[in-house]
């Protein structure tokens, strides 16, 4: 007997492994095909790898007629057979839903259209019912959380194909492969936002045009901390912004801006202290002691957790504070974007130290000083 296969019917059913198809065409040969193909209009609708063995091998099959009232209602029946297959890989039943998806759909759709008229306590539009609909009978169907059928969704959309490949043998879970997307996408943004200010510096004009000297200098560097050790030492941690090495560091001039006597700020990290104490001698400083940020919480770091950041503070020529009663720490929150530095930071600057105010690198402008910064 001669069958149909119809492939936008077989391309619904997840393939077999070799080792499921080895099974099977063992069990054939052995016991014989006992469990009929179920075909539509000559069709065949279920039993695709038992037909293809059958016919290989000269077995015998017989067949059950399956009536349908359209295609669509063939295939949501294919798709929902298969969730009765044992040990189906969730990745596999999301791949299974996704499918079932435009279906569930449309039927909710239908449905809506069809209870028009009728009264209801809370109106809603056709589009709202008809996803709440299919993401509830997905779910029922398949067994699993509204979020991870979303989560399945975007995996298909957007992870490679050598994880979906893991996903479909079972040799990965989904949130495992949600995450390692997640973090593809981040860096994949801080990629952008490096290259955009990477731009942004080459537009800005060179610090040596900013007319002046001055008194008070605070300067966060663009460190690029790749020479520390450690792979990976960077982590999540890594700037979304344009960074300089060290060498770089050392030879911008930073000490053309300085007055006679001058105070200077330079923002440093824990791992970074070393460099920072080199700097202020290359632009002409000494060091005076260091001010620390107190953070309320937790950030990263790749041995002890960052809950602190610190300010050297040097003295070029001699220059008093303003005031006498200024400590070396502070507590302030931490800001919404990557190394913004908190208010409180600019105030302690403006009691202790005298203007005019200069703020190298900075990201934003602000009242009462000169600011340069490729981000500006």
């Amino acid at each position: 007997m001669e069958l149909i296969i119809d492939r936008e019917y077989k391309e619904l059913i997840p393939p077999l492994t070799p080792e499921e198809r080895a099974g099977l065409e063992t069990s054939l040969i052995a016991e014989g095909c006992r469990d009929a193909l179920v075909v539509w209009n000559g069709v065949i609708i279920d039993g695709h790898n038992r037909y293809e063995i059958c016919k290989e091998h000269g077995i015998e099959f017989k067949t059950i007629e399956k009536k349908f009232p359209d295609k669509d209602a063939a295939k949501v029946w294919i798709i929902e057979n298969q969730f009765s297959r044992r040990n189906l890989p969730i990745y596999v039943r999301g791949e299974l839903m996704l499918k079932l998806k435009p279906l569930i759909a449309a039927k909710a759709k239908e449905s809506y259209k069809s209870n028009v008229g009728r009264p209801s306590k809370s109106p809603q539009n056709s589009a709202t019912i008809s996803n709440v609909e299919t993401r509830k009978e997905l779910s029922k169907l398949a067994g699993v959380s509204h979020d991870t059928i979303s989560r399945i969704e975007k995996i298909a959309k957007k992870a490679p194909d050598d994880v979906k490949t893991k996903l479909r043998a079972g040799e990965m879970s989904i949130n495992e492969a949600y995450k390692q997307l997640k973090r593809s996408e981040k860096k994949q943004k801080q990629e952008e936002a490096r290259k955009q200010n990477a731009e942004l510096v080459q537009q800005a004009k060179p610090l040596e045009f900013i007319d002046g000297k001055y008194q008070t200098i605070v300067i966060d560097p663009p460190w690029d901390w790749g020479d520390e050790g450690d792979i990976n030492q960077l982590g999540r941690a890594k700037p979304e912004y344009s960074t300089m090495s060290f060498d770089e560091l050392k030879d911008f001039p930073v000490a053309e801006k300085a007055a006679e006597n001058c105070h200077i700020y330079l923002w440093i990290t824990n791992r970074s202290l070393p460099k920072g104490f080199e700097l202020l001698n290359e632009w002409g400083f000494r060091y005076i002691t260091t001010i620390t940020w107190c953070k309320p919480s937790f950030g990263m770091g790749n041995y002890f957790r960052g809950s602190t950041e610190h300010i050297l503070f040097g003295v070029k020529g001699s220059l008093e504070l303003l005031r006498k009663n200024a400590g070396t720490w502070f507590e302030a929150p931490r800001g919404s974007k990557h190394s913004e530095k908190p208010k409180e930071f600019y105030s302690l600057v403006e009691s202790c130290s005298p203007g005019p105010w200069l703020e190298i690198f900075a990201r934003e402008k602000r009242s009462g000083w000169v600011t340069w910064g490729g981000e500006l």
